[in-house]
């Protein structure tokens, strides 16, 4: 029979694992030479585990963990039994601890993690406990304040959900807003800026914007400056609404590398009110380092859609927080009372963190008529059949599906690719930018002929085709191309889009510092007519093409559906056979932790 290391060596042949995992279980070799198969095996499964985004291998739920080899001859069978001999192993073992002792392994009610991230879940969790079991009383000068600001709206009987969160933003020091696009996130910090700027107008009042990435930080900035101008001229003069938008490395002040921050529990951030938005893709790491940099008297907001995909990184926090359902305490309820009336229901439920989450249910951008509202709301409720209908409908004219073909795949790089490119291409180079952004192809995967590499080589042999140029020439006017990693000393975000200009031999880069530098200083980076659905994040685009492989695989899910079809702020072209449609909605990620358990009683 086969031994723990003579499996895993085979499986990382086979690129089943990385060296990670097999170095990682060298590593517990040498501190322990008597130590089983069946920990070796069971240490393995929760780096690879890690590695694919959870925080833990969940040993009380085999049924959760076939994500670790989908689709792969692993020569173990993952069952109960297996687990269940994992864990009697793992109970015995010396290298494994509850968490009071150091190990590398911690055993938590069936939950087996590395125990760096082990000390990452409870360090946030007792955060999140500290920040939401403390309410502040609503003073008089607060509740005139907020009646001023947040007036009855015409429908006396529909509970205005931005309102909620703006009064909850004076209660609690940590609040968590959620909704779909257009839901209004953006309308309600800026409500949300305004009131406790003008109870503060005789103090300064210090606001620090913030986002994970620097096109979603620019995203935000520039939705509430567009706002802004929509302000009386008192209100405009008088409230410091923050000019910039910082990504959050910037905020907490990190080294080059991101691994320390300046800011941080010795040393915490200047502001009265923090707001980040696109929650959703911070990590547990980030998440960690931003509340160690929060104060004691310093209000943290966070935005962010909880339907998105998670972070790339281990965690699906945003998500592990949104678990209620718009009830409150009495005591909240009552607060609310004050300024709204008594339409807000008492809940039922014990944990102090329901009263800090809000969720934003009604969308102001889209109509009754549209398309891409109802066919991101039937993807959340996982309903395949309405998802189909909404599709094969002719009354949605901002929604179209075609199956997967190679007609029609060319009919995407023609319309997405060579036509658009000679559109925005005649733009002057001021405007250029902003015109290249109005379109985009989303994939799911990086291979095949429906992956980001083959849809750009072939969009840019046709452009090198049309204009008369050598294939072989690399840079010409107005290729977007995407940067592949940070690069501190040219500034320059991993994620962020450029475009070439040929009178100048430049890139110009959309993100924070608007980066203008000589193409040749650019070493990493890729042509960005197509990207991939997680580099979308924290982008909206007035039409996006969203393009899925012919067959099923383990990376499609209902997130990856939703996160593509929710970048579309007018249309969404769809190329995909149903079956793989229906496959990806039935499909939903659900990444192990013990967040929920600790934070709301359930996993």
């Amino acid at each position: 029979m086969q031994s723990a290391w003579e499996y895993l060596n085979e499986w990382k042949q086979k690129g089943f694992i990385t060296d990670l995992e097999c170095e990682f279980v060298r590593f517990l070799m040498t501190l322990d030479q008597k130590v089983s198969d069946e920990v070796l095996f069971a240490a393995a499964a929760c780096i690879f585990a890690q590695r694919n985004g959870h925080l833990c291998l969940d040993l009380s739920l085999p049924n959760a963990n076939n994500y670790l080899f989908e689709e792969k001859e692993t020569g173990i069978i993952l069952d109960e039994d297996t687990f269940s001999s994992w864990l009697e192993s793992l109970e015995q073992c010396e290298l494994v601890s509850n968490g009071e002792e150091l190990q590398p392994l911690v055993l938590e009610e069936g939950r087996l993690y590395l125990h760096r991230f082990w000390k990452f879940e409870e360090e946030f969790c007792d955060w999140v406990q500290r920040q939401t079991s403390n309410t502040h009383s609503l003073e008089d000068e607060a509740v005139e304040i907020l009646k001023d600001l947040l007036p009855p709206k015409a429908d006396l009987f529909e509970i205005n959900w931005q309102d909620v969160a703006v009064i909850l933003s004076f209660l609690k020091d940590f609040v968590v807003i959620t909704g779909g696009p257009g839901t209004g996130k953006t309308h309600t910090v800026l409500s949300i800026i305004l009131a406790h700027a003008r109870l503060h107008s005789e103090n300064s009042f210090h606001i620090a914007l913030a986002a994970p990435t620097g096109k979603a930080a620019r995203r935000l900035l520039e939705s509430i400056e567009s706002r802004k101008e929509g302000l009386a001229d008192e209100f405009r003069d008088k409230v410091n609404i923050p000019e910039t938008a910082l990504t959050v490395h910037k905020l907490l002040a990190a080294n080059h590398r991101g691994t320390s921050f300046r800011f941080n529990e010795q040393n915490p951030l200047p502001y009265d009110l923090v707001i980040v938005d696109e929650a959703s893709m911070l990590d547990i790491n980030l998440w960690v380092h931003l509340t160690r940099a929060i104060g004691p008297k310093t209000k943290l907001i966070a935005l962010g859609d909880k339907d998105q995909l998670a972070s790339v990184e281990a965690g699906s926090i945003l998500g592990d927080l949104c678990q209620g359902d718009n009830t409150f305490s009495k005591s909240i309820v009552e607060s609310l009372s004050k300024v709204k009336g008594g339409m807000v229901q008492t809940s039922a439920e014990n944990s102090s963190i329901n009263d800090c989450v809000v969720f934003l249910t009604k969308s102001y951008r889209f109509g009754e008529d549209s398309g891409i509202q109802k066919l991101s709301q039937a993807i959340n409720r996982s309903d395949a059949r309405e998802v189909i209908s909404i599709l094969e409908d002719k009354k949605y004219p901002d929604v179209q599906w075609l199956p997967y073909s190679a007609e029609n795949l060319a009919k995407v790089k023609n319309d997405f690719g060579l036509n658009h490119y000679e559109s925005y291409t005649e733009e002057d180079p001021l405007a250029m930018m902003k015109a290249a952004g109005r379109r985009k192809i989303l994939c799911a995967i990086r291979k095949s002929p429906a992956g980001v590499e083959v849809l750009n080589k072939d969009i840019e042999a046709s452009i090198k085709r049309s204009q008369g140029m050598l294939q072989s020439n690399v840079w010409y006017h107005g290729r977007p191309v995407m940067a592949t990693r940070n690069d501190p000393v040219l500034k320059i975000k991993n994620g962020e889009i450029g475009l070439y200009n040929v009178t100048d031999g430049t890139i110009t880069f959309e993100g924070e510092h608007q980066t203008r530098l000589s193409a040749p200083r650019l070493q990493h980076y890729e042509t960005a007519f197509a990207i991939t659905v997680h580099k979308s994040q924290g982008s909206e685009f007035s039409d996006v093409a969203i393009v899925l492989p012919s067959r099923m695989n383990s990376i499609l899910s209902k997130e990856i559906l939703y996160t593509s079809v929710t970048r579309a702020r007018q249309n969404t072209l769809v190329i995909a056979d149903k079956e793989v449609l229906i496959g990806m909605i039935q499909r939903s990620v659900q990444r192990n932790s013990g967040v929920r358990q600790k934070l709301w009683g359930r996993s």
